[in-house]
């Protein structure tokens, strides 16, 4: 089980401070509703991949003492199952959405264009229900865009966290 998480820094801060991290306490299961603190299980480590090459960060795992759930907590700069950095994927999508120059691999950043285009009525309905009165036309560019510029006005890491769990997906899952 993932954990979304805002630390409130970037990724090269936190790959400085690794696993000093503050990471939060976690107070009770969302797997079985125990109470309690789930307790600290170790580290593993994970790619973040931006522009300029890969970071190799630490990602602290909870256990839950009742039903032995564990959970990763990742940074919200992450998108659970995907080395790229939210960012650099909402980048790269919108590059190929505005026919610029990627700076990934055009196998890449297609991958990521049509993963993110078979989520757009995922994207639409998360945002009509926060209450946008919006309407979905046949246009798939027109509409990509639309919802990309949206992403990016309520911040990438804000809309990864608070669409995490809608319609059982996160952003970017099939």
């Amino acid at each position: 089980m993932v954990i979304i998480h805002d630390f409130g820094i970037g990724l090269q801060e936190y790959e400085l401070r690794g696993k000093e991290n503050e990471f939060p306490i976690i107070e009770f299961c969302s797997e079985c509703k125990g109470r309690g603190k789930l307790y600290r299980h170790g580290f593993y480590m994970r790619f973040g991949i931006i522009e300029k090459g890969a970071i190799s960060i630490p990602i602290c795992r909870v256990k839950c003492k009742h039903c032995k759930t564990t959970f990763s907590i990742i940074p919200d700069f992450l998108i659970p199952h995907f080395q790229h950095t939210l960012h650099t994927i909402v980048k790269g999508v919108e590059q190929r959405l505005l026919k610029r120059k990627a700076f990934e691999r055009r196998q890449l950043v297609n991958f990521h264009f049509k993963r993110y285009v078979s989520i757009l009525k995922w994207v639409h309905t998360y945002f009509s229900n926060l209450g946008y009165a919006l309407s979905f036309s046949d246009d798939q560019k027109k509409e990509a865009i639309k919802y990309l510029k949206m992403i990016q006005d309520f911040g990438e890491s804000s809309f990864l966290r608070r669409s995490q769990g809608h319609l059982k997906k996160h952003f970017m899952a099939l």
